[in-house]
This record gives C-alpha cells, sequence and structure tokens, in this order.
C-alpha cells in the first residue's frame, strides 16, 4: 500500500509525469512520440518523464531494450495501481486564492514571517474542498490546474498512513512530511476534519513541532468562526 501511494504522489508530482500515465492508462501503451503528439507536450519532456517513471518501476518498455526504433511503454501493475489511486484523487475541489480569500490568513502572515522566501505554498483542506494560497509564483507557472489538484489531494489522502496506524497503541500520526520535488511538505490535522498542507524549500532547518503548534494555534480562530 505504501509503495502504491508514494509512486501516486511521485506520479502527481509532475505534470509531464502525469500525463504520460494518463494517456498509458487510456491507450494500453504508446510510443514517445505519440505520446507528445496527443499529450501537447514537448517530446523532450515525455522522454524524461518515462525515463523517471521507469527508474520507480511505474512504467516499462514492452519491446527488447536493444530495439531502438518503435520503443513501446506501458505502465507496470504498480502504475496502474498508483495512477488509479491518483485518478480518483483528482475529484476534489482545489481553488487558488489570494490573503483575502484564505480561511486563516493570520496564519499566512505567520509563516511568511517565519520562514520568509522558504514558504512555498499553504492549502486549507476541508472534505468537500481545499483552498491554497502560493507564495512563489513560479509554482503557479510550473503547476497546471490538474497538477496541483491531484498533488493535494494525494497527500491529504489518509488511507495509506493514518487509517493503519489509528488501531495500533502508538495512534495515528500527529503531522506528515513528505519530501517531494525539492520541497518539504507538511500535513498538519486540525479540527472538524480540516487539514493543512505547508509547503517550504526544502533547504530550510525546521522544528516540525513548531510549525504544527503555529498552525494549530493561528487556525483556532478560523475553526471557531
Amino acid at each position: 500500500m505504501t509503495e502504491t501511494w508514494d509512486s501516486a504522489g511521485y506520479i502527481a508530482s509532475s505534470r509531464y509525469r502525469l500525463a504520460v500515465c494518463r494517456y498509458l492508462s487510456e491507450h494500453g501503451s504508446g510510443l514517445p512520440s505519440r505520446i507528445a503528439a496527443e499529450s501537447d507536450l514537448a517530446q523532450p519532456h515525455v522522454s524524461r518523464a518515462l525515463s523517471e517513471l521507469r527508474e520507480r518501476g511505474i512504467v516499462e518498455l514492452l519491446v527488447p531494450e536493444s530495439q531502438q526504433k518503435g520503443r513501446l511503454y506501458g505502465l507496470t501493475d504498480l502504475g496502474e495501481l498508483a495512477y488509479e489511486r491518483v485518478a480518483l484523487d483528482q475529484e476534489a475541489e482545489v481553488t487558488v486564492v489570494d490573503d483575502g480569500e484564505f480561511p486563516a490568513p493570520e496564519l499566512t502572515s505567520e509563516l511568511q514571517e517565519a520562514y520568509g522566501d522558504a514558504l512555498r505554498a499553504v492549502a486549507w483542506c476541508e472534505p468537500v474542498q481545499t483552498r491554497i494560497r502560493f507564495f512563489e509564483q513560479s509554482l503557479l507557472d510550473r503547476y497546471d490546474e490538474d497538477t496541483v489538484k491531484t498533488l493535494v489531494a494525494t497527500l491529504t489522502n489518509e488511507e495509506a498512513i493514518d487509517q493503519p496506524l489509528e488501531d495500533l497503541p502508538i495512534g495515528g500520526p500527529v503531522l506528515v512530511a513528505f519530501a517531494i520535488d525539492n520541497t518539504l511538505i507538511v500535513r498538519v490535522p486540525l479540527d472538524d476534519g480540516v487539514k493543512l498542507l505547508v509547503s517550504l524549500d526544502a533547504s530550510i532547518d525546521v522544528t516540525l513541532n513548531e510549525l504544527r503548534d503555529s498552525c494549530r494555534q493561528m487556525s483556532a480562530v478560523a475553526l471557531d468562526s
């Protein structure tokens, strides 16, 4: 389960990997040139995505390695399960907002003061919708709507980590940290089914418990309203 969930997160963190897996899921197999043409992507991006996915065991080459032309690719069993997880998670509604529309503006202000330019994004995730505030413009340019939507939904999914631990003596996690695409993403559970995702530059030195406590404290007003 964890391997499938990790692979789903890896797929979701790149719009190129996501597009390649979507194509292979829909068509069963594909040539790099055909995937690029029908997905409206540059072929070098598709080739790199295929290479990355193959290294992770998500995609496999369906012809002999020595064959230089007609190199046909398909999803592995792991890839099929992981993409199915991603496709289900894409049903979540995600809206990009500014400070005035974010449910806890005091929280974003405090996080900006604490982490400065290392703060990349904050997402307020409710059961039926997610509102995300970006602090780095390049992220809006880099990630399309489907990638953001899938990534947020995948990282807030509790099936792989939280639920299996809840019945154990140690209990469920008080926070979960992910390292994706040179970014540290921390998921902090709040009250009333709300989860917070805080995205920071991976190079920053951060104390996770302090981050969790700040998030909970500064979110209290919004949760009570």
